[in-house]
């Protein structure tokens, strides 16, 4: 997939409320096989994605954001969103 800096820029930086669900890649049909190296769980994520940062998620947008260097997984991220939303105490 050839994508240049200043396309994946543009994708990162497009308002949520421009985007068209119909022109997203459903979340659930994207799948990574996690014993392949990063670099080629990275290209079939880009591969499949289209856009990195937006997919849909059920009747949903979702819109990811990066952060290198941290210990964090997504899961952690989801779980602290999920705790913040709903003011749980896990």
């Amino acid at each position: 997939m050839g994508v240049s800096i200043e396309e994946l820029r543009y994708m990162q930086n497009r308002n949520i409320m421009e985007l068209k669900r119909e022109e997203l890649v459903d979340v659930d049909d994207i799948v990574i096989d996690s014993k392949k190296s990063m670099e080629s769980r990275i290209l079939s994520f880009m591969e499949q994605a289209g856009n990195p940062y937006a997919q849909k998620v059920g009747e949903y947008i979702l819109q990811t954001g990066f952060v290198e260097e941290t210990d964090e997984t997504i899961d952690d991220r989801i779980i602290l969103l999920a705790k913040r939303k709903t003011q749980l105490r896990i």
